[in-house]
């Protein structure tokens, strides 16, 4: 083909017809730049097309992460809403000077632990790499990113200073230093019940104790929310791309 253009251009020369070769040279460079925008065209349509089932399998992966994501912070919700309820009976029954009963061993065995999210963010680190640009669309983009950024930031934040830190510094000393551990998460016994009926110091780290656990329960209840909005939101993402 390009011998043929080649040996008609040489032709309409010999033979002095500038003004069809002429014609003929700009009808060539519109076909060669028409050629171009089309293959530029194919090209962008393939890379789209590459972008978008990269795009499909990261949402289809953030869903499987946020569906485990979800059933951890409705696991850690109601862990912590138990050490609370088992903090504040205790509490309770020293302030009304209740006698020792082998029954109230359990609630003094839960003053130790406290909830410890497990979190998959494989998918969302993968997003990072590539970048977030892959999510088309604005609202899947900015829930995700306030979730990961906002939501679980500030939920790991409370955990360590209300759950971690708050264990080393008050909970462990007074659990250490006034009842006798039988079975870790099991059951724990005063080493002096009646005195710690007077023991105020003891009754406000306890006291303590629940409260900072009901807010971490708080803390996880927003984060298990927000992670099954962001499921249902992406979900329907998924559902409209493959329409």
């Amino acid at each position: 083909m390009i011998k043929f253009f080649r040996t008609f251009r040489q032709r309409m020369i010999q033979e002095n017809r500038f003004s069809r070769y002429l014609l003929y040279a700009i009808g060539e460079i519109v076909l060669v730049v028409i050629g171009i925008l089309i293959a530029l065209q194919i090209n962008n349509w393939n890379t789209i097309r590459k972008e978008a089932i990269v795009e499909r399998q990261v949402l289809a992966e953030l869903v499987k992460n946020l569906r485990m994501d979800s059933a951890d912070h409705a696991g850690n919700h109601q862990w912590s809403l138990d050490i609370a309820a088992h903090a504040r009976y205790v509490v309770d029954e020293l302030e009304a000077r209740r006698p020792w009963h082998d029954s109230m061993a359990v609630h003094y065995g839960w003053l130790m632990p406290h909830g410890l999210a497990t979190l998959n963010t494989t998918a969302f680190e993968n997003l990072k790499s590539i970048g977030f640009n892959l999510i088309r669309n604005d609202s899947v983009r900015m829930a995700l990113t306030h979730y990961y950024t906002v939501d679980v930031a500030r939920m790991l934040t409370v955990e360590r200073e209300f759950g971690a830190e708050s264990l080393v510094h008050h909970i462990t000393p007074a659990v250490l230093k006034h009842l006798r551990i039988n079975r870790p998460w099991g059951d724990s016994t005063p080493r002096d019940h009646a005195a710690l009926m007077d023991d105020l110091e003891f009754q406000t780290v306890v006291r303590w104790k629940s409260v900072a656990m009901d807010h971490l329960a708080g803390e996880y209840g927003v984060a298990q929310k927000r992670a099954s909005a962001l499921i249902v939101l992406i979900e329907r993402e998924l559902a409209n791309s493959n329409r």
